[in-house]
């Protein structure tokens, strides 16, 4: 009996653990996420200062960050239970694979700078 009793409270402590951290997501994150979308073009005229090859990076992120929002939105609580799965059209894994080589390159520099 006492092995239930601990095994209903720790499904009910995993439960509140994912409500809260869905309604963190939906509270906190998502209108983050909306707002640094609404600033895309800002964002990528700074970026292109730094770096030119950096705004296409940009540009993708952008892009699967939009298609993330429109699918979080779309799903409403759904998402919040269940998680999303994202369809990329071919375009857009065009766009990834344009951008893959560049990103695993400084992702090698980067690990090797921190050995």
């Amino acid at each position: 009996m006492i092995t239930i009793n601990k095994l209903e409270h720790a499904l009910a402590t995993a439960a509140s653990d994912i409500v809260k951290a869905a309604k963190f997501v939906q509270h906190q994150v998502l209108p983050t996420l909306q707002k640094v979308k609404a600033d895309e073009g800002t964002v990528e005229a700074i970026t292109g200062l730094v770096s030119p090859q950096a705004v296409n990076i940009e540009r993708v992120a952008f892009a699967v960050l939009g298609l993330a929002i429109k699918v979080m939105n779309d799903a409403g609580t759904a998402a919040d239970a269940n998680g999303l799965n994202l369809t990329l059209d071919a375009q857009l894994v065009a766009d990834l694979k344009s951008i893959a080589p560049a990103v695993q390159t400084a992702a090698a520099m980067s690990a090797v700078a921190g050995k």
